[in-house]
């Protein structure tokens, strides 16, 4: 419910794809809509452009409330961030702003505001509590709240820690950046939006959302209960810069890749943003293999999103779900996998083995690797194979077949090999060799 950053999915789909039809992988993505649809796992659609122009774009169906027909268009949650954060180095571009200084010039009344820079709070590194955490956030988020009801709410909050000496997520930062841009250019910030980013890159269905009619193509949310299920949804005067953009997955490849090719600010600009692989200001760096990406994650009420950009391979990915069992991050590696033609890559199965207990046995043990720090146990209880790391909770695991084993929930995959007393731990895009 909380938009905050999400760390590194009936069967009717449609797709398009601009490259040859003959291309495999064009094939491999139509069989993955058709799985994650048909299986109830995944709402939502997803782009993937390359030089510019779209690769393959695709929608994942539900059967029931009817999704609008065409472009559609979704809240992005935290993705809002790089935008935000686009119009504040655009304000230093612009001689506006500078990223040195207090965050004390407008807001006083915040804790360490004195010490607070524009840089820290682009960075996470002010130390100024995030606002969603809390409990009492739940009884406001679905209300209309003012500028000066937020600030009182802000200005009561304690400080996490001493500004610039951790890191910590927070949405108040951006709330706050939000009204600083505001205060600057005397202008709504969805006013800045428009002038700043989407009508100079000619983005037509990337704007703040409003409790207003809704745009053609707006999607609700949803999650399952055994069936789709309306999200409530928080009103638009909370999150604004944080978590308050619709957008579409082309436009926001578009954008990613615009912003990172320098035509909305200038190259230096951009490469503080990246700030190497350290969290970034707006910009995380995501790994795949030898692939690095530079974007955001995004997620409220019920909304799941990710959009980055590849430089090096001239690759945008967006993807933006309305409703989801299935991991954004494995959904990524899916669509990731595809397009590179990883050779050991499988389309996902949702067949569950049933595997008799004293087969189960063979697995169990305490395995090491000298790839990762923490040892992993596994055991049976109450029938199930069972997983632990090292001081972690236990996790459970599917079997899928062929001694392979599987926790959804976090995207682990486990590949055992009873007879040399081995398995390959996979999360995440790595592949690990454990040993018993």
């Amino acid at each position: 419910m909380r938009f905050t950053k999400l760390f590194l999915l009936s069967f009717v789909f449609s797709s398009v794809a601009l490259m040859g039809q003959t291309d495999k992988r064009i094939l491999r993505f139509d069989s993955l809509v058709e799985i994650l649809s048909n299986e109830n796992q995944v709402i939502g659609s997803f782009s993937i452009y390359h030089n510019g122009e779209v690769f393959y774009e695709g929608s994942f169906a539900q059967s029931s409330p009817a999704q609008d027909e065409g472009s559609k268009l979704y809240r992005i949650g935290s993705i809002s961030k790089t935008f935000t954060a686009t119009m504040v180095m655009k304000a230093v571009e612009e001689g506006e702003l500078s990223l040195e200084s207090k965050l004390s010039e407008w807001f006083p009344q915040v804790a360490n505001a004195d010490k607070i820079t524009i840089k820290m709070m682009l960075g996470h590194r002010s130390g100024i509590h995030n606002f969603t955490d809390d409990d009492s956030y739940l009884q406001i988020m679905e209300k209309e709240q003012s500028r000066e009801a937020m600030l009182t709410r802000i200005a009561s909050l304690e400080s996490d820690f001493s500004p610039d000496s951790d890191f910590s997520y927070s949405n108040t930062n951006y709330v706050l950046l939000s009204y600083i841009l505001e205060d600057i250019y005397k202008q709504p910030i969805a006013n800045l939006l428009q002038e700043k980013i989407a009508n100079p890159l000619k983005l037509k269905s990337t704007y703040f959302y409003t409790t207003g009619a809704k745009k053609k193509g707006e999607q609700e949310s949803f999650y399952w209960t055994g069936e789709w299920t309306k999200a409530s949804n928080t009103h638009p005067s909370v999150p604004l810069g944080a978590g308050g953009i619709v957008s579409s997955t082309g436009e926001l490849c578009q954008f990613m890749r615009a912003l990172q090719e320098g035509k909305i600010l200038e190259k230096n600009s951009v490469a503080q943003m990246k700030n190497g692989q350290a969290p970034g200001l707006g910009l995380f760096f995501y790994p795949f293999y030898s692939h690095s990406a530079y974007g955001h994650n995004g997620g409220i009420d019920g909304f799941v999103s990710h959009a980055s950009y590849m430089a090096a391979d001239d690759l945008a990915i967006a993807v933006c779900l309305n409703g989801t069992q299935y991991p954004l991050n494995q959904l990524l590696i899916d669509l990731l996998s595809i397009y590179f033609e990883q050779e050991d890559y499988q389309l996902p199965s949702f067949e569950i083995v049933e595997v008799a207990v004293d087969d189960l046995k063979q697995y169990t043990g305490n395995y090491k690797s000298d790839h990762f720090p923490l040892d992993i146990k596994f055991f049976v209880e109450d029938g199930i194979l069972k997983g632990q790391a090292t001081g972690q909770p236990s996790f459970p695991m599917e079997a899928r077949g062929n001694h392979v084993f599987e926790f959804k929930a976090a995207t682990i995959k486990v590949t055992f090999d009873p007879e040399t007393g081995t398995m390959v731990f996979e999360q995440g895009g790595q592949k690990l060799p454990f040993k018993r």
